[in-house]
């Protein structure tokens, strides 16, 4: 048996939030948030969103069981109360759809605070985006 523990990923994310200071986008995080940007530092609160992770139903990656996450953190550790195993229940991570500039092709990326280059997949051309 591994002692690795294994991990679900939430399917519920804090809402996207601006830097009130450099109006970048903030992590996608709830509590105490720096800006990669400017270092600035918001508290962000979003009751919706700790609502629905305390309500969260995750399947025990372990056993036919599905739990109620009952903590408003992300991330959490769970114990499944049939099979006993620990696991833990991450952040979502957030993608972000847009259009290449070029050819139009639909490109879903994760976005991170600040200023970045890509390259598309289908028709090599770079181009910026800011987030």
């Amino acid at each position: 048996m591994s002692d690795e523990i294994q991990e679900i990923e939430s399917k519920i994310a804090p809402p996207t939030v601006q830097c009130p200071n450099c109006d970048s986008m903030l992590p996608h995080e709830l509590g105490e948030v720096t800006c990669s940007v400017c270092s600035a530092v918001s508290r962000i609160e979003h009751k919706p969103t700790r609502d629905s992770w305390m309500d969260e139903k995750v399947s025990c990656p372990n056993c036919p069981k599905i739990l109620r996450v009952g903590v408003d953190e992300r991330p959490c550790a769970l114990r499944c109360s049939s099979c006993t195993s620990v696991f833990k229940v991450t952040r979502h991570v957030v993608k972000v759809g847009l259009t290449c500039p070029s050819c139009e092709r639909e490109l879903r990326i994760r976005p991170r605070p600040g200023k970045r280059s890509l390259d598309c997949p289908a028709c090599s051309e770079s181009f910026h985006v800011t987030f």
